[in-house]
């Protein structure tokens, strides 16, 4: 089987997440590009990962990278997206993969062009409860199900500065919190 070599482009959560993940299995991430190179560094030493790029725009174009996941904030998905696709980068984005569903379109016509593989990292669809769900409601064992009312929370202190309030980050529930539900 081949081995694909993974580059992350940020270093918060998600992509400490994904380090730590993947080194559960045995592997690691082979670049990692950051705004801050600084914090690209130090997140190389703390994984040990081998490649940290002076810019991280370099990812786009490294011939030694077959997949980037983009672990960046939502309003940023975009660009990177179409520049990795466009240097035929297979990509993993996190969710919300884009702004709005243009965003999307233009970049799956983007992707069939060029023959790579895009994908959200939607974490709902592979917990165990939601193929539990979906098993039941596809038995028909509940009937008709009609609708279904859901309600998810999370609390952060107000900080306009953080993601998650700033609408020039694209913050709000609806790109975020919001598809738990």
């Amino acid at each position: 089987m081949k081995k694909y070599n993974w580059a992350v482009l940020g270093t918060g959560v998600i992509a400490n997440e994904t380090a730590t993940a993947m080194a559960k299995n045995g592997r690691r991430l082979y670049a990692v590009g950051n705004r801050t190179h600084e914090k690209a560094v130090a997140f190389a030493e703390k994984y040990g990962i081998e490649k940290v790029y002076d810019d991280f725009n370099d990812m786009f174009t490294d011939p030694d990278i077959d997949i980037i996941y983009i672990t960046t904030p939502h309003n940023t998905h975009i660009d990177f997206m179409k520049k990795a696709i466009e240097n035929k980068k297979h990509i993993l984005v996190e969710k919300s993969i884009t702004l709005n569903s243009d965003e999307l379109s233009e970049a799956v016509k983007l992707a069939k062009k060029n023959g790579v593989v895009i994908g959200e990292a939607m974490t709902i669809y592979h917990m165990p409860i939601f193929k539990e769900l979906k098993k039941i409601l596809d038995s028909g064992e509940l009937g008709r199900v009609n609708l279904i009312t859901a309600n998810f929370g999370s609390f952060k202190p107000y900080d306009m500065s953080n993601r998650f309030f700033n609408r020039n980050l694209a913050g709000g529930a609806m790109l975020d919190i919001g598809v738990y539900a």
